[in-house]
């Protein structure tokens, strides 16, 4: 059997960042309880495969951003920690921020649909894909949560890969990582992007139908049933813009 190394893991002293999550009509509200500790720079000089970032509120600087580029031959972020902020009652609000740099050294980054909206100022999917590609990135993706994701390259294509429909969505906290963090570790065996997405999407939706640690006791034979009908189902198209 395979396991997970967990050598390079730091146990801190202090909390973890924790959010208190609401759902109210299909939208989901978050209020800072804590605010965890920043994320070091690695002391080790070790180049690994991949490295992906998901901060979830401020976590990573834009120096360990740059220093982690110099430890990876892949990496991957997740924008939605680095434009949180905080009103006085602790509720999160996104803000708009100049990205540029900190985008310039991945090779896939990702964005939820309306974090993707009001940083470019885009609307339509392409729009946006063609402002983040411009910036060198291999791969930008957008979510869209039940309504799938888009994929774009450099190449000019973008894909469109759907959700996998399933009535028993439970809880898709976390949804969002799970798509990021399975396409990574898929995309670094396959070099298949489109079929990373298909597996990402395929998790998450797995993910989703469950809560807390039980989320990632999952079938593997049910992934990719999930994720090969996802693939068989994503449409390409040539970018326009």
């Amino acid at each position: 059997s395979q396991h997970i190394d967990t050598g390079q893991l730091n146990r801190t002293a202090g909390k973890s960042t924790r959010f208190q999550i609401t759902n109210l009509n299909g939208q989901r509200k978050l209020r800072l309880l804590a605010a965890g500790y920043p994320v070091a720079a690695p002391r080790r000089q070790t180049v690994v495969e991949g490295v992906h970032l998901g901060p979830v509120f401020n976590e990573v600087s834009d120096s360990v951003v740059k220093a982690l580029r110099n430890h990876c031959k892949f990496l991957s972020l997740d924008i939605q920690g680095f434009i949180r902020t905080t009103s006085g009652s602790g509720i999160i609000r996104e803000a708009h921020r100049n990205l540029d740099e900190i985008l310039s050294h991945c090779n896939m980054f990702q964005a939820s649909i309306g974090e993707a909206r009001r940083q470019t100022g885009c609307r339509d999917p392409e729009s946006i894909l063609d402002r983040f590609l411009a910036l060198k990135a291999d791969y930008a993706i957008i979510t869209m949560g039940r309504h799938g994701s888009w994929l774009g390259a450099q190449s000019g294509d973008m894909h469109f890969v759907p959700a996998f429909p399933d009535r028993e969505i439970r809880d898709p906290t976390g949804a969002g990582d799970v798509f990021a963090g399975s396409w990574l570790t898929t995309y670094l065996s396959t070099k298949d992007p489109v079929w990373a997405s298909s597996v990402g999407s395929g998790f998450a939706s797995l993910a989703s139908r469950k809560s807390g640690l039980s989320k990632f006791q999952i079938s593997r034979t049910e992934l990719f049933r999930r994720a090969a009908w996802v693939y068989n189902h994503v449409k390409t198209s040539k970018m326009s813009v």
